[in-house]
């Protein structure tokens, strides 16, 4: 038993007022007047005190009386702890892919849903479904990952309850580590058909052809491609740079396969695809529509101890020593200092792709001519392609790389749930019926007590 307000007992001081009562017995005393004594004058009559109770029974009750209602202020209750028992839980699917899910899984699904499992469209919301209903009203399907779907799934799905989720382990789906589950779940994998998809996609004016199944994506080139060659004009006055631009080139050419038309540049060149000036003399030229020009930068020679950071994919140091102040133009960043200043800047003028160039091809400005990351750096400049880091990771449909089933958090529905809840039951009813009760006790034999010293 516990009590809401303890400092309710401190009327149980209350008992000093029956025990007074009881102990402060006094007598009178008699006198008995015999013949001519009564003609004498009358002494004082003389009173005894007794400290002894002599009636126990009514001396008890008062005290129970007293002890039953300080308990009534202290408020007492009794604390239950009761245990809940479910069979409750979600059943987790895609709404549109339920007829092929139920097909295969009949049996299953039929027996979660008679142990009180709700059907759940796995998706946002987790919109609940019948089965009577559930081949209409279907709509299309979100595009949130798993991962951000059970994530919201943690939060959402009541205390206690279990899932069970029907969905395939495809790669796709997922976008980072699976959270951490607070509930149960078993996932049973669905899997869809032809498990083997190809596609074709494009890599540097190549077409490729990709190949993907659960465990791998692979790609091959297709065999009979006519690709253009690519013209390359370099403009060097001084003669210093335009050395390690022809060898990245030659690097990139037997990589790719593809040729290059490398010459060096003259105002008569007007079919040119690509244009590295190498001066920061001004361009004036015309070339044809959707070419590239590099052109240095012209500005305040600054001397730097940064790093020059080529976007995704790179991974090594390179040591920047110069680079031209930059003058805020405005522009796609495509290469940046380690203080993230551009050093690159990529603006689309005049039909042309015009890449403003803040440094120097040179050694005596950095190592990036050294590094083996050079050549593909200038990749996109040449042939065009700024994505060249996604290649081989591209998002398509058609992938069909799958996580294995030890990467997925696995939990048996092998029992029922339980979870537990407190109740607090108040006994104050209970004492003051039992206050009433002793209370009429009292009275009743306190009054026969007055009855039985009048008579006497």
């Amino acid at each position: 038993m516990n009590l809401l307000y303890p400092i309710g007992l401190l009327a149980l001081a209350g008992l000093i007022i029956p025990v007074l009562l009881h102990l402060w017995n006094v007598k009178q005393g008699k006198t008995l007047k015999i013949g001519s004594i009564a003609l004498l004058g009358e002494n004082s009559t003389s009173s005894s005190r007794n400290f002894k109770i002599t009636d126990w029974l009514l001396f008890i009750l008062r005290c129970l009386i007293v002890i039953l209602l300080a308990f009534v202020l202290a408020q007492p209750f009794i604390k239950k702890t009761i245990t809940h028992t479910k069979n409750s839980g979600w059943v987790l699917l895609d709404r549109n892919q339920f007829s092929t899910v139920y097909q295969t899984n009949q049996q299953t699904i039929d027996s979660l849903v008679n142990l009180g499992y709700e059907l759940r469209d796995f998706n946002l919301g987790f919109t609940q479904f019948f089965l009577k209903d559930s081949l209409a009203h279907a709509t299309k399907s979100g595009t949130l990952s798993y991962s951000v779907l059970l994530r919201q799934l943690n939060k959402q799905i009541p205390v206690g309850y279990s899932a069970y989720l029907f969905a395939d382990h495809r790669l796709s789906n997922f976008d980072g580590d699976l959270p951490k589950l607070s509930f149960n779940l078993t996932w049973k994998e669905f899997k869809q058909g032809d498990t083997i998809k190809t596609w074709s996609t494009k890599f540097l004016n190549k077409s490729y052809e990709g190949k993907s199944t659960p465990i791998a994506t692979s790609y091959t080139t297709s065999q009979s491609q006519n690709l253009p060659v690519v013209k390359v004009a370099i403009h060097d006055p001084i003669g210093n740079d335009a050395k390690y631009i022809k060898a990245s080139l030659g690097a990139i050419s037997d990589f790719t396969k593809r040729k290059f038309e490398v010459v060096n540049w003259n105002v008569a060149i007007t079919d040119a695809d690509v244009v590295f000036w190498l001066s920061d003399e001004p361009f004036n030229a015309a070339l044809k529509a959707n070419a590239s020009l590099l052109t240095y930068q012209k500005g305040k020679i600054l001397k730097v101890n940064s790093n020059m950071n080529l976007g995704e994919g790179s991974d090594q140091k390179i040591e920047l020593y110069q680079r031209i102040a930059f003058d805020n133009l405005q522009g796609n960043t495509i290469w940046t200092d380690g203080f993230g200043v551009p050093l690159l800047i990529k603006k689309r003028e005049a039909e042309l792709n015009h890449f403003y160039f803040y440094s120097r091809f040179n050694p005596n400005w950095g190592d990036l001519v050294w590094n083996v990351q050079f050549t593909r750096a200038i990749i996109p400049i040449v042939l065009g392609n700024e994505n060249i880091q996604d290649f081989g990771f591209e998002d398509n449909a058609a992938d069909q790389r799958a996580l294995d089933q030890q990467q997925l958090v696995e939990a048996k529905i092998n029992k029922p749930s339980t979870s537990t809840s407190t109740t607090h039951q108040d006994l104050d009813h209970i004492l003051w019926v039992l206050a009433l009760v002793v209370l009429l006790m009292e009275r009743i034999l306190s009054f026969s007590k007055k009855t039985e010293h009048v008579k006497n």
